[in-house]
């Protein structure tokens, strides 16, 4: 048998201060200010159009992934992460709702419908790449896809 060596725990107090109690007073103030919210904000606008073409190569990857549940997963997850931060709300929405609907088919031990998740992936791929995110219309699609994942999981559910 090996010799296994103990965990050493050490407690939260014996770490040295990275700011003594005066600084750190000081650099709460500062990023609470409105300021560095105004600073923030302009850096994260800069931002979109690098994040938005970043989510375009995630969907590339989830539409050639057909088939790799796994990988559909992964990507999916991935723009359901920070796709809302782009500006791409629906693409967000759509990409929870199939997460969601792979996560709750896994817990139940059902495999996912194939047609379901590249109807999703579909959604998913025109979401993004639509030019203006027309909430209305998004969230019509987005209601009709969650309202036929419910519908197929009260199926499985039952089966």
């Amino acid at each position: 048998m090996k010799n296994r060596q103990q965990a050493q725990i050490i407690t939260p107090d014996a770490y040295p201060q990275m700011l003594s109690k005066p600084n750190a007073a000081r650099a709460l103030e500062t990023l609470r200010s409105t300021q560095t919210a105004v600073k923030a904000q302009a850096a994260m606008q800069a931002q979109i159009p690098a994040m938005r073409a970043a989510i375009l190569g995630y969907v590339d990857e989830l539409e050639h992934a057909q088939g790799d549940m796994a990988k559909v997963f992964e990507k999916a997850h991935d723009i359901r992460g920070f796709a809302e931060t782009a500006g791409l709300v629906t693409t967000g929405r759509i990409a929870d709702i199939l997460c969601r609907y792979m996560d709750d088919m896994e817990r139940i031990k059902k495999p996912p419908d194939p047609v379901l998740v590249a109807l999703n992936v579909s959604a998913i791929g025109r979401a993004a790449r639509a030019e203006d995110d027309n909430v209305a219309m998004g969230d019509a699609v987005a209601q009709e896809l969650a309202a036929l994942v419910a519908k197929r999981l009260a199926e499985a559910g039952q089966a």
